[in-house]
C-alpha cells in the first residue's frame, strides 16, 4: 500500500489490454458490504471513491487491497467497482477491474480513480471509440514517490484497455508527485477538464484541459484565497462544477491528528504520524471566474469530521456526479459527497489509543453520502448527559452510551456567516472528559471536530446565548448560565443563535 498523508499511489499497467478482472468476484476479502458503509469489504481498506449516476445506476470506483489478478502474489493497490440500483438496493459483487502492470510506470501501485463518460474516438490507436475514461494515479516506485496520473478507456466501465503512458508526468521522484485527479467532460465528447495536486516543492492544484482526452495543457494554479489558515496546502479528495450556478466545489482534507493526542503510533504511518487518514472534510465553493484568478476567495461551506459522524477518520472524498462529471444537484440545491471512513465509530469512553486504532488502514470503507444544502438550517448545539458524563455537540452521540439529551443550548452556523465568525470545536481528554473549545488545536487534547460557528460578543437586534464553559470534578459541559448551576466557570467561550 502506498499512502502519503492519506494519499494512495495507483499501480501502473503497461500499454496493453486490460480487462483485469473481467468480472472476477475478489477472493478473502469478507463478505458483504460491512454496516455503515455504501461500498467496502471487511478487514480491507476501500477508499477514494470516484461516484457517477445515470437514472437509478449508481457506478462506484474505488482503490482497495486485493490481489492483482495477472499477479496475485502482488497484494496491494487495486481499482474495484460495484453497481447499486438506488430503487431496489440491489448491488453487484465488488470486482477488481484495474490493477499493475508488470515492467511499467504503474508497476508498483494503482489508485484514486476518478471515471467520466463521453465518446472518446480512437484513443489508443486501435480504430475504436469508447465510452468511459478513467484517470487514475500510479508509480513504480515501491516506496509510492514519483507518482503519475494515467488513463484507461472502457466501453462498459468494467473492461479497460491502459494508455501505456502517464498523461500527466510526475514532476520530481524524491516526492509523492502527482495525483487526486479530478475530471470533467465539457462537452461530453472528448473534452476533459482534469484539476490534480501536485507536491513538489509544496502541494498545490493544477487545472490542465484537453481535446481528446490523453494530451493536456496547463491552464493555471487553483488559488488558495479564502482557504483555512489553520490548514496551509490542504491535500483534497475531489472537485465538481455545477453548471446550473457557474460554481466549483471541491473536498479538502483536514490535516492530521497530532500524534500526541492519540496515543497511536501506526506501523504503516509516516515518521510522526499516529492515525493514517485525516479526521475531517471541508467542503468549499468558489465561482468559476475567481478559480484561478482568486478575485473572491473560497467560502467553506460544511465540515464532515469526527465530530459530525462519530467516524475517528474522514477523508478523501468523491461528489455525486452524472455520467459527464457535472454535479448532480438534488432538491434545494442540496449535493452529495462520498467520504472515505474508519469503520466503525469508537465508543463514547474509547481511550485516545483505542480511537486511534479503529483508524487503522484496514478498517477503510466508502461511507455513505454526506449531504449540504445552502438552504440548510443552523445546528442544533445539545447537552447530553448519561449519568456519568456530559457531551455538548452539534453533531454525533453513541447510541450505545446511555446519552439522554439535557437541553438546546442555541443554533451554529455550518460555516462562517451573517457575522458569526468564532469556531466552536468539540473536543476530548482522556477517555471520556468532552469539551468545547475555540482553539483550533483543542489547548492540546484530541480534536473531533468543528461544532458550528457563532459570535464573539452580542449583536444588537439578535437575542444571542452566551456559552459558558463549566467544569465538574469529572468532566466539563457549557451552560448559558454564568455560574454554570453551581459548578466551576471557566470562562465565557461566546454567544450562539437562540
Amino acid at each position: 500500500m502506498n499512502l502519503e498523508s492519506a494519499k494512495h499511489q495507483v499501480p501502473a499497467i503497461p500499454l496493453i489490454w486490460l480487462a483485469l478482472g473481467l468480472l472476477l468476484s475478489l477472493n478473502g476479502c469478507g463478505s458483504g458490504t460491512p454496516p455503515g458503509a455504501v461500498a467496502g469489504r471487511g478487514g480491507v481498506y476501500d477508499y477514494s471513491p470516484s461516484v457517477i449516476q445515470s437514472g437509478d445506476l449508481q457506478q462506484i470506483w474505488w482503490c482497495g487491497r486485493s490481489p492483482n489478478p495477472v499477479n496475485p502474489s502482488q497484494d496491494t493497490d487495486t481499482i474495484l467497482y460495484e453497481s447499486i440500483n438506488t430503487s431496489t438496493h440491489a448491488s453487484s459483487t465488488p470486482v477488481v477491474v484495474l490493477a499493475e502492470t508488470a515492467g511499467a510506470w504503474d508497476s508498483a501501485y494503482t489508485c484514486n480513480p476518478k471515471v467520466v463518460q463521453g465518446s472518446f474516438v480512437n484513443p489508443l490507436g486501435d480504430g475504436k471509440t469508447y465510452t468511459y475514461v478513467m484517470y487514475y494515479v500510479g508509480t513504480a516506485l515501491p516506496q509510492g514517490t514519483e507518482n503519475s496520473i494515467g488513463a484507461a478507456f472502457s466501453s462498459d466501465g468494467i473492461h479497460w484497455l491502459k494508455y501505456p503512458q502517464p498523461v500527466i508526468q510526475s514532476t520530481s521522484p524524491a516526492v509523492y508527485g502527482v495525483g487526486q485527479p479530478a475530471v470533467y467532460n465539457s462537452d461530453q465528447k472528448g473534452g476533459i477538464w482534469m484539476f490534480y495536486e501536485d507536491d513538489s516543492p509544496a502541494s498545490i492544484h493544477i487545472e490542465a484541459t484537453s481535446t481528446d482526452a490523453i494530451h493536456f495543457t496547463v491552464q493555471g494554479t487553483l488559488t488558495s484565497n479564502g482557504l483555512d489558515p489553520n490548514n496551509p496546502q490542504p491535500t483534497w479528495g475531489d472537485m465538481a462544477y455545477n453548471s446550473a450556478n457557474k460554481t466549483w466545489y471541491a473536498a479538502f482534507n483536514l490535516p492530521d491528528r497530532n500524534p500526541a493526542t492519540t496515543g497511536f503510533v501506526s506501523p504503516t504511518a509516516t515518521p510522526n504520524s499516529s492515525e493514517v487518514g485525516q479526521y475531517g472534510i471541508q467542503l468549499y465553493q468558489i465561482a468559476e471566474g475567481s478559480l484561478l484568478s482568486g478575485a473572491t476567495p473560497w467560502q467553506l461551506v460544511k465540515t464532515v469530521d469526527t465530530n459530525s459522524t462519530g467516524y475517528e477518520c474522514n477523508f478523501l472524498a468523491g461528489f455525486l456526479r452524472d455520467n459527464y462529471g457535472n454535479l448532480i444537484v438534488g432538491a434545494n440545491s442540496t449535493i452529495q459527497l462520498y467520504p472515505s471512513i474508519s469503520n466503525p465509530q469508537p465508543n463514547w469512553d474509547a481511550t485516545p489509543e483505542e480511537a486511534g486504532s479503529s483508524c487503522r488502514t484496514e478498517t477503510w470503507d466508502i461511507g455513505y453520502p454526506s449531504s449540504w444544502s445552502p438552504s440548510d438550517n443552523p445546528l442544533a448545539l445539545n447537552v447530553y448527559f448519561n449519568k456519568k458524563v456530559h457531551e455538548v455537540t452539534t453533531g454525533w452521540i453513541d447510541p450505545n452510551g446511555g446519552f439522554l439529551l439535557q437541553s438546546t443550548l442555541g443554533h451554529l452556523y455550518e460555516a462562517p456567516q451573517n457575522g458569526a465568525t468564532v469556531p466552536f470545536y468539540g473536543c476530548k481528554s482522556g477517555s471520556v472528559n468532552y469539551f468545547v473549545s475555540r482553539d483550533s488545536a483543542c489547548e492540546g487534547s484530541r480534536i473531533l471536530g468543528l461544532n458550528g460557528y457563532g459570535y464573539a460578543q452580542p449583536v444588537a437586534g439578535l437575542n444571542l446565548v452566551p456559552l459558558y464553559r463549566c467544569v465538574t470534578n469529572q468532566d466539563h459541559f457549557v451552560s448559558s448560565d454564568s455560574s454554570c448551576a453551581g459548578a466551576t466557570t471557566e470562562g465565557l467561550l461566546g454567544y450562539a443563535l437562540p
